[in-house]
């Protein structure tokens, strides 16, 4: 009898080990790049021999493609419609049934692949949600891999928090909260959007609801939001607190909100904004599409300091805890030396970067500066050397 119990408890610790490795192999694991912020992973489409370099981004339901490069692979639009973009809405061509080969030899089938006159990423197109409609999804940003599994039997790593989502329309909307200024709270529905590079945006029929820009928000510059060639002005500062659904508050965040003019006036898009990379890129993540929900796990970049602005130019750390320059937040006049975006800053008035980095009360003291003194920045050209530029 004791021979029976000893051998059935093997087989249950047994089961249970292969449980283990079974949830723990992944149909896919896909290497990423980031470029400005941005998730590029690299595909071919039906056999093509050219590699593509797609933004993975969460704020689409599907792939998106250019006409000149759907051109170029010769598909084959079967059906136009209408798609909602940030903004306001515009009339597309679709080409079905397109096969998408990942980098390391995995292959989806039977995809749509959407088609706009123009698309201007800084990348070949787009990848949208076509992934984690399929497939548990997990990024991370410490491996910089995207990993496939089945949804059958998968358990998230220890740690982080479990956030409840919703998926109309194919995207992905958290709850969240955001106070403009302390005791100010609002609560919105937000797109998960990895094709951001902003922290939070909120759009403009919730501007308009909440009365956002009247509520004690101090404006720092206007600047527009792109997408898919609507342009869309922003108001762009820092409120006291945002929080997804059981986090913690991040305090003094970086948002934009979205003004009237355009399409954008009367356009409803059905939620109140969008989470970008910003801060999404603090964060591994999974998505589980079965169970309507995204798991968080800080990552290595957790704490470093958001982005911040110092005219001409808005600056972040990059998940190497490098400082660069992000986007400008005015016109660089014609005697100033431009930076372009991604250039990689040493030292901002003799405080080196990777001090900021430690310190983030170092860029209070420098914006304490501005109006009193230049603004001394060396940074790394594109030949290696290092510069320094006045403003």
């Amino acid at each position: 009898m004791k021979l029976k119990i000893f051998i059935a408890t093997l087989a249950v610790i047994c089961l249970h080990f292969n449980t283990i490795a079974y949830q723990a192999k992944p149909v896919s694991v896909i290497p990423f790049e980031v470029v400005n912020g941005s998730i590029i992973l690299k595909v071919k489409i039906n056999n093509n021999a050219r590699t593509l370099r797609l933004l993975f981004d969460t704020g689409a339901d599907g792939m998106a493609l250019s006409k000149a490069l759907a051109d170029s692979l010769s598909l084959k639009p079967v059906v136009s419609q209408n798609a909602s973009v940030v903004g306001g809405s515009m009339k597309i061509d679709v080409s079905r049934g397109n096969s998408i080969t990942m980098e390391d030899g995995f292959v989806i089938e039977n995809q749509g692949i959407a088609i706009f006159a123009e698309i201007h990423k800084g990348c070949d197109g787009i990848i949208g949600n076509t992934i984690a409609k399929n497939y548990i999804t997990k990024v991370d940003f410490n491996k910089y891999e995207l990993s496939l599994y089945n949804f059958e039997n998968y358990t998230y790593e220890e740690g982080g928090v479990i956030i409840p989502i919703t998926v109309p329309d194919g995207l992905f909307i958290i709850p969240g909260n955001i106070e403009i200024t302390a005791g100010k709270s609002h609560t919105g529905n937000f797109v998960f959007d990895t094709g951001a590079s902003y922290n939070l945006i909120c759009f403009r029929p919730f501007v308009k609801q909440k009365k956002l820009l009247i509520s004690g928000f101090k404006s720092d510059y206007h600047a527009s939001t792109v997408s898919m060639g609507i342009s869309s002005p922003t108001f762009n500062g820092n409120i006291n607190s945002f929080s997804f659904i059981n986090t913690h508050p991040i305090k003094n965040m970086p948002i934009r909100l979205m003004a009237g003019g355009g399409q954008n006036e009367s356009w409803n898009p059905g939620f109140d904004g969008s989470i970008g990379m910003g801060i999404i890129s603090k964060y591994n993540f999974t998505i589980n599409c079965k169970k309507n929900e995204i798991h968080f796990i800080p990552n290595h970049s957790f704490n470093y300091p958001l982005s911040f602005t110092l005219s001409p130019y808005l600056m972040e750390f990059n998940l190497s805890g490098e400082l660069e320059i992000s986007g400008y937040i005015r016109v660089i006049f014609e005697n100033e030396k431009t930076l372009a975006i991604g250039t990689k800053i040493i030292s901002i008035n003799g405080i080196a970067s990777d001090i900021i980095l430690k310190n983030p009360n170092k860029i209070n003291q420098l914006k304490a500066t501005i109006g009193k003194s230049k603004l001394r920045i060396k940074y790394i050209n594109d030949k290696g050397n290092q510069n320094e530029v006045i403003y």
